[in-house]
C-alpha cells in the first residue's frame, strides 16, 4: 500500500490559497465530473486574475503542476520558481531626434 509517503509538504504564497482550495475540490470530487469542470473553469479564472495582478505565469504553473500530483519533484520545481528572481519586461526605444 502506497498511503501518502508520496506526497510532498512544500510552503505555498498567499496569493495561492484560493488555488490550493480548488485542486483539493477537484480532487475530492471524483465521481462528479461537472462539479470538477466547474471548479477548474474557477483554476482558470483565478490563474487569468493571478496573471492580470503581475504574478509570474511560471510561479503560478508550477505552483498548479505542485498542487494537481502532491510529488516531491514538483516541489522542488515549486521551490525553485519561487525562488528565482522575476524579470519584468523591458523595452529598448530609441528615440531619434529630427531636428
Amino acid at each position: 500500500m502506497q498511503g501518502f509517503s508520496h506526497r510532498a509538504v512544500a510552503d505555498l504564497p498567499d496569493w495561492a490559497i484560493s488555488l490550493q482550495a480548488h485542486y483539493w475540490r477537484v480532487r475530492v470530487e471524483v465521481r462528479n465530473k461537472t462539479m470538477r469542470r466547474k471548479h477548474y473553469r474557477y483554476i482558470a479564472a483565478e490563474k487569468l486574475r493571478l496573471v492580470e495582478a503581475g504574478i509570474c505565469p511560471h510561479k503560478i504553473n508550477a505552483v498548479c503542476k505542485y498542487l494537481v500530483s502532491l510529488k516531491q519533484v514538483n516541489a522542488d520545481r515549486l521551490h525553485a520558481a519561487l525562488e528565482s528572481e522575476t524579470k519584468q519586461l523591458s523595452f529598448n526605444f530609441e528615440f531619434n531626434n529630427f531636428t
